[in-house]
């Protein structure tokens, strides 16, 4: 398959009993970046030379961004982050939860708001979300791009250590996978352990 410049953000949720949810985000606009981009310029830089990195990075992006935005007072109001970017970010986050009839997407807001993600997973899941794209926007082409398995480019290094993935296929590609891949599950025999034999 093709890659296109349109890579977008999976990261997979434990659920208590043993499911797992994912989420799915796709980038902002460039025009909602070019709004905020004095916000995204100093979160960036307060992640990357702060010593935050992609380690400690995609787990308090968020709240870095909240700082920012109070420090130059542009975080409340009608088209203050809050509101225009923040809201923006969520709205363009959907949880896909296996239901009896499939995969089902639920907004970001609403899993939240009906408990199908926890307090935790919800702060860990926006700061993620968050870090991918202030590090999408505020990077080049060529450093966020899918790299090779020799060389993974930044983004897919730091996805890599918080359990997301950068992925390619359009949202419903991305339902379609799912169900193929739950029915390939689903169809295998299931492995026998081997006996060990004792000799007489």
């Amino acid at each position: 398959m093709q890659i296109n410049r349109d890579l977008n953000l999976v990261i997979p949720i434990e659920q208590d009993g043993g499911a797992t949810a994912y989420v799915y985000s796709i980038p902002i606009s460039v025009s909602v970046f070019e709004r905020y981009y004095m916000v995204f310029a100093r979160a960036f830089n307060m992640i990357y030379t702060g010593g935050l990195g992609i380690t400690s990075g995609p787990r308090v992006a968020a709240m870095i961004v909240k700082d920012t935005a109070k420090t130059l007072g542009v975080w409340d109001g009608p088209e203050g982050v809050e509101r225009g970017l923040i809201q923006e970010i969520r709205r363009l986050t959907s949880v896909l939860v296996l239901t009896e009839k499939g995969w089902g997407p639920i907004p970001l807001h609403e899993a939240i708001a009906n408990g199908s993600l926890n307090d935790r997973d919800a702060s860990e899941v926006e700061n993620a979300i968050v870090f991918f794209t202030v590090s999408w926007h505020m990077n080049r082409w060529e450093d966020r791009k899918k790299g090779t398995e020799d060389k993974p480019s930044m983004l897919e290094s730091a996805m890599k250590i918080w359990g997301g993935r950068l992925e390619s296929s359009s949202y419903s590609e991305f339902c379609a996978s799912l169900r193929i891949s739950m029915a390939a599950e689903t169809s295998q025999p299931p492995e026998t352990t081997p006996q060990l034999q004792v000799p007489s």
